[in-house]
């Protein structure tokens, strides 16, 4: 099949039509990739949603994490997708852990040239961090009543109830049949842009999954979930994100496999300019440099780049699932020994009579429906001490029907979720920083089907102070910059990407733009103004050859403070064919 029909569109992308304010997101909220203990914590990403696919067996599995900060009754979200999908519910801890496994981060040593017969490190944390100013209202959700009166209404081929989410598939016949469909569910559908967008699609016999919360779930309740439908490649619906689209949104791919992801589909792929990056700050220009990397020439706006490729094992599976949970166990247990078990098996943790909190978004809302509190008793007081409330009714407790829930929405997804981390070698994360002007083609992913070098999140550099006082940042792909890499010094017209790369449909592997060379006359030009007479050894010159301790930095996700929205894919390539000289470079 064509590339189009595992189009990870699992991706909400339509989300923009799905708002009523066009500056708003459909996935709103806050996201952060958590820090790894004894790290500073993350900035925040607002709005965003994560998608993780996998392919096995003729079929796109879609995992979708959606992050949203608002009016739970407002939470409306549309998915467009290229076959009628199953729908299950997904992992939140998978996305946890897949986030923190490939989180770039930054890092810094700073060492002094052997003049008297020794070289010193030394190295220290300096804190780091960015917020977002970001808010998000959302559009009101989806009826489930018929979809329209008129005969080019869309007919709903499916219905159900997912976790906390209540879905409808639609199939429409016709962009104004769909449209009047959105303003009769509360939608802002600007006809002018989306009309066209709209019928692309359904030229190409896509349904829409339109999903909302549940009448009493809280966004806080809101839930990975998994579209699977027939396909082979996926990809990532931008001519449908740019009707609400702000400038350089963040998007940000992931793709469990066999082997490394390249985008195609006429996106390129960039590879950063490490000399670029300002290492003084730790990378806090990250976002920049991407967005004038992807902006080069001959990227022109849509180019990927990678920010991990690698084992997959990178991502820990601690946490996700464990054997221990099976609903079997649950069916027999009297009502006040459930809260105990959850907790037994990390589920519930309750620090005091006042703050209980669940790792699964579903657990309360499955507790509050078998075992609700009494009236006028907060949850987590109750469900901290449940026999300090013998008012509580608990002679109604079905345990068997509570096992079976429990199986459906929180034991099989988690097992699930380690199951794909099992059956899957391979990892790529990729980002891309997009605006509205440039999403008029929907970037596709495949395997490389050659061998490409894996790509490591840590982006080390070490500053140097040479004997005659100079200092010299060398980063991790050896770019040597005098001073401590301020880019703002750095010549204006100098190259933010190294090289611009397209992976064909057909299987090429072409080397558009080779910046390598222009790069290194610039940076030596540049190391003799700022440091005349200053010639490295070649010790100096290795930088980070020299024996060193004690790095000093933190970690950065790749996103962009003000705004940015998520995506996480998976895809196979077919064989690449170099026809240019490529660089070995990682």
């Amino acid at each position: 099949m064509r590339a189009f029909v595992g189009v990870s569109l699992g991706l909400s992308l339509f989300v923009g039509v799905s708002f009523l304010e066009r500056s708003a997101w459909a996935c709103g909220g806050t996201f952060c990739d958590q820090a790894p203990p004894g790290q500073p914590p993350m900035p925040v990403d607002q709005t965003g949603e994560n998608v993780l696919f996998v392919m096995s067996g003729g079929y796109v599995e879609a995992h979708i994490q959606i992050q949203y900060q608002g009016d739970p009754q407002r939470f409306a979200w549309i998915v467009p997708v290229p076959k009628t999908p199953e729908l299950s519910v997904g992992s939140q801890v998978l996305f946890t852990n897949l986030l923190n496994g490939t989180v770039p981060t930054f890092s810094v040593t700073t060492s002094f040239a052997a003049c008297n017969g020794g070289t010193s490190t030394q190295g220290g944390s300096v804190g780091c961090g960015a917020s977002s100013a970001d808010s998000s209202e959302g559009a009101y959700a989806p009826s489930n009543d018929n979809p329209g009166t008129k005969s080019d209404a869309p007919t709903v081929v499916g219905r159900k109830t997912v976790g906390n989410f209540t879905t409808l598939t639609l199939s429409p016949t016709s962009a104004k049949g769909m449209l009047d469909w959105l303003v009769q569910n509360g939608y802002d559908a600007d006809q002018a842009d989306a009309e066209p967008i709209l019928k692309d699609y359904i030229d190409r016999g896509y349904v829409f999954v339109a999903l909302k919360l549940e009448a009493d779930a809280g966004v806080d309740e809101i839930h990975p979930i998994v579209l699977r439908y027939p396909g082979d490649e996926p990809c990532v619906p931008l001519k449908l994100t740019r009707i609400a689209a702000v400038e350089d949104m963040t998007v940000r791919t992931f793709f469990l496999g066999s082997e490394r992801v390249v985008p195609t589909g006429g996106y390129k792929h960039v590879s950063l300019n490490s000399a670029r990056l300002d290492f003084s700050q730790l990378g806090q220009n990250y976002d920049l440099a991407v967005a004038r990397a992807v902006d080069s020439p001959s990227a022109n706006g849509r180019a990927f780049l990678t920010e991990y490729a690698g084992p997959s094992s990178v991502v820990n599976s601690t946490g996700i699932w464990q054997p221990s949970w099976k609903g079997e166990t649950l069916k027999t247990l009297p009502a006040l020994q459930v809260v105990p078990l959850l907790t037994d098996w990390g589920l519930v943790s309750c620090s005091s009579a006042a703050s209980c909190q669940a790792s699964h978004p579903l657990i309360f809302p499955l507790l509050d429906k078998y075992l609700p509190p009494p009236a006028g008793v907060q949850a987590a007081a109750y469900y901290s001490c449940m026999s300090c409330y013998p008012e509580a009714d608990l002679s109604g407790f079905d345990a068997v029907a509570f096992a079976q829930d429990f199986d459906e929405l929180v034991a099989l997804p988690a097992a699930h979720a380690v199951e794909v981390l099992g059956d899957n070698v391979y990892l790529t994360r990729m980002l891309t920083r997009i605006s509205p002007s440039e999403m008029t083609e929907d970037p596709m992913f495949r395997e490389a089907g050659t061998p490409l070098p894996d790509v490591s999140t840590a982006l080390s550099a070490n500053r140097q102070t040479t004997c005659e006082g100079d200092v010299f940042t060398t980063t991790y792909d050896g770019r040597r910059v005098a001073g401590v890499t301020a880019p703002a010094g750095l010549p204006a017209d100098m190259p933010w990407a190294s090289v611009v790369e397209e992976f064909t449909l057909s299987g090429e592997h072409l080397v558009l733009v080779d910046n390598d060379e222009s790069i290194e006359k610039q940076l030596t030009a540049y190391n003799r103004k700022v440091a005349p007479g200053s010639e490295p050894t070649a010790a100096e010159a290795s930088g980070l050859g020299d024996e060193t301790n004690g790095a000093c930095g933190c970690v950065l996700p790749a996103r962009r403070a003000s705004h940015g929205i998520g995506i996480g894919v998976l895809g196979a390539l077919g064989l690449v064919r170099r026809l240019t000289r490529r660089r070995s470079r990682k």
